[in-house]
């Protein structure tokens, strides 16, 4: 029978790929297989979570001789640019044919590893783009927390207390004792000191406040995808949730289709459903699905896209 009316799965749309570089749903990791010139390659690219951030690169030749490599990170769609001086990838202990190394990914945007090879035959390389996204905000553990307030709090009462101290008794002769004139003084002085200090706070608070919702706007939301059943079709809207103002209708071919769509019976998850939805008029965001025979129930959808 067809799928019930009631279908409520509303889910996300995951994944920006490009072929032949590919990653698992829900992972941001990138796997490539590929040759860089006479060696065959396997790639794994884990790109991280925050940006700026290190991104972990593991190497592994299937084709014997290979001496060194080296990484390096750069722009994909930069013309000109300055690009660093490549890193060592170092083989491990275990498995002299399988290299790791780091990178530093310092900007959200869409860049490239580029591998430079050399081995018994010869210079060789290739390179595999990679997206840079924030997925999440780091926040502050909480016993740091704890230990930076009590001592932020002891500094402003501390420069407070000197302001007051240097009016005082800075030119005071050794022994003698502060007049009322010096004393009223101090006070005011600390008044200002205080007044000065809380503007100082107040201003770094509002710059990391705005620089937080900055950085909120950039950390990665992927598509929304509004699913609607009418008898036997599955409707499915693509929706953006406001992350970077990205198109939803510039969607390229990927394997024959626009779109392939996973359903998966919840919470069992003992039914999974490979589809390929149609899509509607030219630079649409909108796709129709005939479901085939499926048992009642809940189900999770997963749509996979190329921009």
């Amino acid at each position: 029978m067809s799928l019930p009316a009631f279908l409520h799965s509303r889910r996300l749309l995951l994944l920006l790929l490009a072929a032949p570089v590919f990653a698992h749903v829900g992972s941001p990791d990138v796997f490539f297989e590929g040759a860089a010139g006479p060696y065959k390659l396997l790639v794994t690219i884990r790109p991280p979570q925050i940006v700026p951030g290190v991104a972990e690169i593991e190497v592994r030749s299937l084709t014997p001789g290979v001496e060194k490599v080296h990484i390096v990170p750069l722009r994909l769609r930069a013309k000109q640019q300055f690009a660093p001086v490549p890193d060592l990838a170092p083989p491990t202990k275990d498995d002299p044919q399988y290299f790791t190394g780091t990178l530093w990914l310092m900007a959200t945007g869409s860049w490239k590893v580029r591998v430079d090879i050399e081995g018994a035959q010869g210079p060789a390389s290739l390179s595999v783009p990679v997206p840079a996204l924030s997925a999440r905000v780091l926040t502050m553990q909480g016993p740091v927390t704890f230990i930076l307030i009590p001592l932020g709090l002891v500094l402003v009462l501390g420069m407070i207390a000197i302001a007051g101290a240097s009016v005082r008794e800075a030119q005071l002769e050794p022994g003698a004792l502060p007049d009322t004139r010096r004393v009223r003084s101090s006070r005011i002085a600390m008044i200002v000191a205080a007044l000065m200090l809380g503007g100082v706070v107040y201003a770094g608070n509002s710059w990391w406040g705005a620089e937080a919702a900055f950085y909120g706007r950039i950390v990665y939301k992927p598509l929304a995808l509004k699913a609607a059943v009418e008898g036997s079709r599955l409707n499915l809207a693509l929706q953006d949730p406001g992350w970077l103002d990205r198109r939803t209708d510039d969607l390229l071919p990927d394997h024959g289709h626009l779109m392939h769509l996973y359903a998966i019976r919840m919470p069992a998850m003992d039914r999974v459903w490979h589809l390929h939805p149609e899509g509607g008029p030219p630079a649409s965001s909108e796709f129709t699905q005939a479901l085939p025979d499926m048992p009642a129930g809940r189900y999770a959808l997963y749509a996979d896209v190329v921009h």
